[in-house]
């Protein structure tokens, strides 16, 4: 057994490499600047990012805040599947609160 695990080793040593070289080592660290400069512009944005999360959620509680009153002043449907029906489904999954 050890005798073809040498005799393999020694094929594996005499043959040449199945790919080249060449050129590795500038591609890795291309890519390694490629990461560097993505995370940079990506710092460089978080600020907008922010500011947009933000606004949205300025947007998102002004409006709410405006349609909130508005809901709570119209007046309610009573329908089989509404909150406010004695037999609706939802009030009866509650168990008597």
């Amino acid at each position: 057994m050890s005798h073809d695990l040498d005799h393999l080793l020694s094929g594996l040593a005499q043959s040449g490499p199945d790919r080249s070289l060449a050129g590795l080592e500038a591609s890795v660290l291309g890519g390694i600047m490629r990461r560097r400069e993505a995370m940079r512009t990506s710092a460089a944005l978080t600020p907008f990012r922010v500011a947009s999360i933000g606004l949205a959620m300025a947007i998102g509680v002004t409006a709410g805040g405006m349609a909130a009153p508005r809901t709570a002043v119209e007046p309610r449907q009573l329908s089989t599947f509404s909150a406010d029906a004695h037999l609706a489904p939802s009030t009866l999954l509650e168990g008597g609160r």
